[in-house]
Order: structure tokens, then sequence, then C-alpha cells
């Protein structure tokens, strides 16, 4: 006598486990394969909190924050919304040296901006209703950064 029922679960088991790992989404994937993570952050205070990079560039009053990041090294690159201006005391605006390493979706092409803000490791682009920044930056855009 053979167990048919067992058999079916077991089968059905072995066809449901790649639709499990595509349903917890790219993440994973992304992590493991190509080394980077999705970021995604309410506004600031959620980034405070979930976020350990370096946050001193990103206006007080950023919403909607996305981006991605390095699992293995400092490359990151945010998309966000501000209205207000960078702090001259943290950011100068230079001559752009330097792209993001990842593409966030909704951001600008880079290549058509001419200028940046040079925040530390940071290059940090105007958009239509926010920010772009990514790290690192070129050594170049660095130096220009206040505090250098």
């Amino acid at each position: 006598m053979t167990n048919r029922p067992a058999l079916r679960a077991a089968f059905a088991g072995a066809l449901l486990l790649p639709v499990a790992l595509l349903a917890t989404g790219c993440s994973v994937f992304d992590a493991v394969a190509h080394h980077q993570k999705s970021l995604s952050f309410a506004d600031r205070a959620a980034l405070e909190e979930g976020w350990d990079g370096e946050q001193n560039w990103i206006p007080a009053d950023a919403t909607e924050i996305e981006g991605t990041a390095s699992t293995t090294a400092s490359d990151t690159v945010l998309l966000l919304r501000s209205s207000k201006d960078l702090d001259p005391a943290v950011c100068a605006e230079t001559s752009r040296r330097s792209p993001p390493n990842y593409v966030v979706s909704g951001a600008p092409d880079v290549y058509k901006i001419d200028t940046v803000f040079a925040c530390g490791s940071w290059s940090v682009a105007r958009t239509d209703d926010g920010w772009l920044g990514w790290t690192p930056n070129s050594p170049d855009e660095a130096a220009e950064s206040p505090g250098s």
C-alpha cells in the first residue's frame, strides 16, 4: 500500500518552493546574488531608526526615502522628497564627477546633471521634488565638501 496523499503533498511542496521564494520579493535574491538591498523609509525619523549609514546631509523634512545599498561595501543611493535646501555647513556645490553605482526608479539621469552638492562622501543632486544622493563620490567631489 502506497501513501499517495503524502507523495502528493511532498510534490506540491516542491512545486510551491520556487513560488514562495518569488513571493518574498527580489530583496532576498538581490542580497544574495547582487550583494545589495532595497531601502525604503517613510521619513527622516524612520531612516534614522532603521539605517545606520551617514545621514547628515538629508533634510529634516525628507519623506518617501527610497534607495539601494550594497551589503558588502558602502555604495548607496537614496532618492527622497524634500522642499528644504541642503545645509551649507555640510554640503557645497561642485561639478559632478561621479555617478551613483545603482539606479533608483524615478531618479533623474545623472549624466544630464552637471553640478551636485558634495556632502562628505556623498554627492547629492537636486530633483524636481527633492534630492538624489549617492556614495561613494569621487575624491575630487569629496574634497569640495565643507570641512574637508
